[in-house]
């Protein structure tokens, strides 16, 4: 790979990308690893108008530090969870977002009438 003229050998580079994908709802899950030591690690999903009751964050990023969780409530009118482990992370970690539908929620109370 080539990050072109701009850098220099030997110069600290960060990269950073964005992935977007289509879940289906009825998964339940959705599953990051980090397969290479990764340095100040961020996952953020947003799940507004997708039927989304409850977020639940499955962390288990492998480093010396706590990872910070960040959420706005399934009833923000923009729900998010960021999950972000400042410093080195070692690879075999990663991140595992699990939901609980709405519908899923008013099946559930409607049994309990």
């Amino acid at each position: 790979m080539s990050l072109g003229d701009e850098v220099q050998r030997g110069e600290q580079v960060s990269l950073a990308y964005t992935y977007c994908v289509l879940v289906q709802q009825h998964g339940h899950v959705l599953h990051l690893d980090l397969a290479q030591p990764t340095k100040d690690f961020t996952a953020e999903l947003w799940y507004g108008d997708c039927g989304i009751r409850h977020m639940n964050v499955l962390d288990y990023l492998s480093g010396p530090r706590q990872s910070r969780v960040a959420e706005l409530a399934a009833t923000d009118p923009s729900p998010s969870v960021q999950v972000a482990y400042p410093g080195w992370t070692f690879p075999k970690g990663g991140v595992a977002f699990v939901w609980v539908l709405e519908r899923e929620m008013r099946a559930v109370t409607g049994r309990q009438k």
